[in-house]
């Protein structure tokens, strides 16, 4: 309590009036950090997630189908009708600590007219859910560029990945056509897709900004002779389409990406992918697999570090790790 002539200030970062006069900015700034990656990334959610409390990676079971057959009077059933067995296992391993961080000079900081801290935090939060999609987008392309068959028996074979190349005369023709193109290929997939016995719930097609908007330009996305009246698919008022072969179409700048090369702290080669030609990816969230051991969180320093520093340290942080699981889920749309 201050005793007069000392002001009695409102210390809007206590808890209850007592202790760290920070306490409460700090819970502040790892919501902005949640909030910022939660509205930025379009993957999360869109996979096959598992949170763990230790361990270093995740064994996920692939299983085959089994056969059925007419049972002869008389005679035992041993189980043999399915036997030798036809399973397997995608193990995904944890990467190493992903962290975005900026340091502020408290100087700086004081002399701002505006919140440092806020714009900060919500940056570092788009970083992580920048390079969480940027991850995904190559597993998913990994998927369907995997030709491996996980399991043995003749019955559970077609569980690879498989994609479309759009035409020579692609980049040359109008953005009618090329919607018109991407729809075909968006139709092509839902095919191989039932062809797989791969179900249409959880289902996604996400595009870079231009095929998008190319497929609201076509000429039966959005069309009313094919999608019934009043724009329930999109307009191009509204410049969105929401669905194509009852898959949901969404946009994301992380689908076309240059060639990446694996970093330390990368534990799946599959991360090393050149998504430099490809336009879209089209999925079940079976595809890929996505481990959390520490959900993304904000870290801030104080006492003698700030000190030292005559700076407060933002620290925003996960622990994942990710990984191709069914890859007859994945279809992938490239240009030549």
């Amino acid at each position: 309590m201050a005793t007069p002539p000392d002001a009695a200030l409102q210390r809007l970062g206590q808890i209850k009036g007592t202790g760290d006069d920070r306490a409460l900015f700090l819970k502040l700034g790892a919501a902005e950090v949640l909030d910022a990656f939660e509205r930025t990334t379009v993957f999360k959610g869109k996979t096959r997630e598992r949170n763990i409390k230790g361990g270093k990676s995740v064994a996920f079971p692939i299983t085959g189908k089994m056969s059925a057959r007419y049972h002869s009077p008389g005679v035992p059933i041993l189980g043999e009708g399915n036997n030798p067995s036809d399973i397997n296992e995608r193990l995904i391993e944890l990467d190493g600590l992903m962290i975005a961080d900026a340091a502020v000079a408290e100087i700086d900081e004081l002399m701002a007219y505006y919140d440092v801290r806020q714009i900060y935090t919500t940056e570092l939060g788009r970083a992580l859910a920048y390079e969480y999609d940027k991850r995904v987008a190559r597993i998913l392309f990994a998927a369907a560029s995997n030709v491996t068959e996980p399991l043995g028996k003749a019955g559970n074979a077609g569980r690879i990945g498989a994609g479309k190349t759009l035409s020579a005369g692609y980049a040359a023709a109008t953005n009618q056509a090329k919607g018109d193109e991407l729809v075909d290929a968006i139709f092509a997939a839902r095919v191989n897709f039932d062809q797989k016995d791969v179900p249409v719930d959880g289902m996604y097609a996400v595009f870079s900004p231009e095929e998008y908007y190319y497929i609201t330009q076509s000429s039966r996305a959005i069309n009313a002779d094919f999608n019934g009246g009043g724009g329930g698919n999109g307009t191009i008022a509204s410049g969105k389409t929401l669905q194509v072969a009852g898959i949901p179409i969404m946009m994301s700048n992380h689908i076309t990406q240059a060639a990446y090369t694996n970093v330390t702290g990368d534990k799946n080669s599959d991360y090393a992918q050149n998504l430099s030609k490809c336009r879209g990816l089209i999925f079940n969230k079976e595809a890929a697999g996505v481990v959390t051991l520490m959900s993304p969180s904000l870290q801030i320093t104080s006492g003698d570090w700030n000190v030292q520093m005559q700076a407060t340290l933002m620290v925003a942080r996960q622990a994942i790790g990710m990984g191709v699981l069914r890859a007859e889920a994945a279809y992938k749309i490239v240009v030549p």
